[in-house]
């Protein structure tokens, strides 16, 4: 419970900081909103892989600056796919001429963005997962007062939402020679051993985000065709049910650090639910108080009445939040990272199906909010049914060979 109160202090802390960042953006316009709303999903889909070096580290746990060599180069490689089809995604989303010119602005620099974006991402991670706790503090707070001092510049003196995102670049740099001028770390290129365990572990995972955040570019698509108003409160909406996320996100890292410890798939099995039963009352409670604050801080020029009672329905997608990270962690630490591909798919399909099937209904808005819970939900049922079964015949075979061993 220490490690989590403490990841949950450094989380808390992220997301009032992002939230503020958010609403620089979103105080220059509907359109910023929109326009940034758009970007972030085009981006949550190609940094899925820019982020493979962290997903395989999260189980091999050494080598570093190998796992962090293959964020550099696979976000050098997303970059350039976005930058040569920009054209064609700017028209992905129904906006109006106004926003796909600024989008088309964000993208043009979108190959900076992503590298230094997934290799701080990724050395922030390294060092949770080290246990370093007391560092990792130390680097929010470099990387927040950088990027907050350089967005409210940006803002007041120019309100260029390009500015606000080089702001970004610029935060991460910066935190980036921090961290590593603390680290330490032994500098060593990727070999063929960490080649290997990319295919074997970080690729089915990499694959499993891109899936998952290809059907969420196409929840925000579906989205876009509610109109303009309607968009506009659900881009708030979502934008403060993905900063909620970094509750359950810090409940994750502690499963992360503490679930190792267990060396037998029971032991941590029994590590996931004692957290999951001890963690409960206190993180449902913080979702909806922050949820919000949340909204308070980031509803920008977007009248705040406006948001409810949608933001509860958005909100509560903690109930399927919860059960997901506690079996995806297991399915990490045990290296099963094709069963996360395997839920994810069934999530997202069934979440897209329904979204599509209610979008032109006047109660559509309490769909796309309420579809989030119903995702996350059916993903755990799916991990927590396939862990189960190949575990009893695991036992089952070595039940056998028990058997056969006591009859010679």
């Amino acid at each position: 419970m220490k490690e989590f109160i403490s990841i949950l202090v450094s989380f808390i802390f992220m997301s009032i900081a992002d939230s503020i960042d958010s609403a620089f953006n979103n105080l220059i316009s509907v359109d910023a909103i929109i326009v940034t709303g758009s970007f972030l999903l085009i981006d949550s889909i190609f940094k899925s892989f820019g982020e493979i070096g962290t997903y395989t580290y999260r189980t091999i746990r050494k080598n570093e600056w190998q796992y962090l060599w293959f964020n550099i180069i696979f976000g050098l490689l997303m970059g350039v796919i976005v930058f040569i089809s920009k054209s064609m995604i700017v028209n992905i989303f129904n906006l109006s001429q106004i926003q796909r010119e600024m989008l088309y602005i964000l993208l043009n620099f979108y190959t900076v963005y992503v590298i230094f974006g997934r290799l701080a991402n990724g050395i922030f991670e390294l060092i949770r997962l080290k246990g370093m706790l007391k560092l990792y503090r130390k680097s929010l707070i470099v990387y927040y007062i950088s990027l907050i001092g350089l967005d409210a510049m940006a803002y007041i003196f120019t309100r260029d939402l390009k500015l606000l995102f080089i702001a970004t670049i610029v935060s991460w740099c910066i935190s980036i020679v921090y961290m590593l001028y603390k680290l330490n770390l032994k500098f060593e290129f990727p070999s063929k051993e960490s080649l290997k365990n990319v295919i074997k572990y970080g690729l089915a995972y990499a694959s499993e985000r891109v899936l998952s955040r290809i059907f969420l570019l196409l929840y925000g698509v579906i989205a876009s065709y509610m109109g303009t108003e309607k968009y506009g409160i659900h881009t708030i909406c979502y934008s403060v049910c993905l900063t909620l996320e970094i509750i359950t996100n810090a409940y994750q890292a502690t499963l992360m650090i503490k679930v190792p410890e267990g060396k037998t798939y029971e032991e941590q099995y029994s590590n996931c639910m004692n957290m999951k039963k001890s963690c409960f009352p206190l993180i449902i409670i913080l979702n909806f108080v922050f949820a919000f604050i949340y909204l308070l801080i980031s509803h920008g020029s977007l009248p705040l009445y406006r948001c409810f009672p949608y933001i509860i329905f958005y909100s509560i997608a903690i109930l399927g939040l919860y059960p997901y990270e506690t079996y995806k962690t297991l399915c990490i630490t045990q290296g099963k990272s094709y069963i996360l591909l395997i839920g994810s798919t069934i999530g997202v399909i069934i979440r897209f199906l329904i979204c599509l099937l209610f979008i032109n209904t006047s109660f559509s808005l309490y769909i796309f909010g309420i579809v989030n819970l119903i995702d996350f939900y059916s993903r755990s049922i799916i991990y927590r049914l396939a862990l189960s079964k190949i575990y009893r015949k695991k036992k089952d075979i070595e039940e056998k060979q028990d058997k056969k061993i006591n009859v010679l």
